[in-house]
């Protein structure tokens, strides 16, 4: 029996029986949507938590209340925030390598208004001048607020795309005012579009300077202090010399320092966690669609015991036997593996068309997701049908032609 004869007896016999073929396929294809949704999520995310962090350039330093060796925890667990607008001079003043630094304020939830519509999610943020250099996240029209602003506190404050969008129906807010936190403000700049991270909108802010958010608060807290080292050759040695200048004003429990590429480190080290733990779960519905197809071929093999015994009666080799039911099983695997590519790259390309720029991260039904994924369905298939195969092939064509 040649190839071609085989495999059309295979896909006849696998479409006499549409209902139970398909329901034998379902494993499979949830097995490779799984590989491939998990994949384009990961890589996703990966992608856009990378490009937020690179963004930021090299050579920032990112120093925050709490400190995870010491507390045991992530930083800012169990600790209080003792930092002070006066460790921000500090750094700068201090530092051998001319560095900059700004601090960063930030109170969630608040309300914006603007004539008749109003926002009650906008994020407030307050910052030194310097912000757009240290942070690399310039004003797309207007301009940032000045050091003058920031020592008189005043009223003014550069918001983002999306409170634009909502509260000016994407109209130039340059000179109008707005209201935050129940005060009149002065809309001087938008900033540069940033998207959305780990399902915050960077886009629906209003940045202040940030001694007019303490007022506005009755607080000085300090979230961070973000610091630029002009040359990044000198980050470490940087590194080295701001924590000991934080040493000079607070304990070494009070707080973290951290570098972009530090920060990048440790997510990659995540995201790889991730993608082995993703990858066992998809594995595990790869194996479990791969005994339901080996089950399906057990019963086959049985209900065609007496057409095995026909067929080796009539001069059929083990290896014809051996083919063809291994052959069934892995047009039963590729044609669910190829099912759930189809499935799981339209699922990705109307979930990306239906949510757009709502969506956390981008998806990306990449290449090797499909690859991958193919490749693991034909080996689900290869290997759950190799028993039944063998199976069918050995079977006695006497005994076969004798069972009823």
């Amino acid at each position: 029996m040649n190839l071609r004869e085989s495999l059309f007896i295979s896909y006849k016999n696998i479409s006499s029986n549409k209902v139970r073929s398909v329901l034998t396929m379902l494993g499979i294809i949830i097995g490779v949507m799984s590989i491939v949704l998990l994949i384009s999520v990961i890589a996703g995310t990966q992608d856009k938590i990378e490009g937020e962090i690179r963004s930021m350039g090299s050579n920032v330093l990112m120093c925050i209340p709490g400190n995870s060796e010491e507390m045991h925890g992530p930083p800012g667990t169990m600790t209080v925030n003792k930092f002070k607008l006066k460790f921000v001079d500090l750094i700068e003043t201090k530092s051998s390598f001319g560095v900059k630094a700004t601090p960063v304020a930030i109170n969630i939830g608040s309300i914006v208004k603007y004539r008749s519509k109003s926002k009650n999610d906008v994020m407030l943020a307050g910052t030194y001048a310097n912000f757009p250099y240290v942070r690399n996240w310039n004003v797309a029209t207007g301009s940032y607020f000045r050091d003058e602003d920031v020592r008189s506190a005043r009223k003014v404050c550069v918001i983002g795309e999306t409170v634009v969008k909502d509260l000016y129906g994407g109209n130039d807010p340059i000179g109008k005012e707005i209201m935050l936190a129940g005060n009149r403000f002065t809309v001087i700049g938008v900033t540069e579009r940033k998207g959305r991270t780990m399902g915050q909108d960077s886009d629906n802010l209003a940045a202040m300077p940030i001694t007019t958010l303490h007022e506005l608060l009755g607080t000085q807290q300090i979230n961070q202090i973000l610091i630029k080292v002009p040359d990044p050759a000198n980050v470490t040695k940087a590194f080295g010399e701001i924590k000991k200048v934080m040493l000079t004003q607070l304990d070494k429990q009070d707080f973290t320092l951290r570098s972009s590429s530090e920060l990048l480190n440790t997510f990659m080290i995540f995201t790889n966690i991730l993608s082995v733990v993703m990858g066992c779960v998809a594995g595990i519905a790869l194996f479990v669609g791969g005994i339901g197809i080996m089950n399906i071929m057990l019963v086959t093999v049985k209900e065609r015991t007496r057409e095995i015994g026909i067929r080796k009666a009539v001069g059929a080799r083990y290896s014809d036997i051996l083919f063809q039911f291994i052959s069934e099983a892995v047009i039963l695997s590729v044609s669910g593996g190829v099912a759930g590519i189809l499935l799981s790259v339209g699922l990705i390309a109307g979930v990306m068309a239906a949510l757009g720029d709502k969506m956390p991260m981008p998806l990306k039904a990449n290449t090797t997701s499909i690859i991958v994924a193919f490749l693991f369905s034909t080996a689900v298939g290869v290997f759950f049908g190799t028993y039944p195969a063998v199976k069918a092939a050995k079977t006695d064509p006497i005994v076969a032609l004798r069972y009823e």
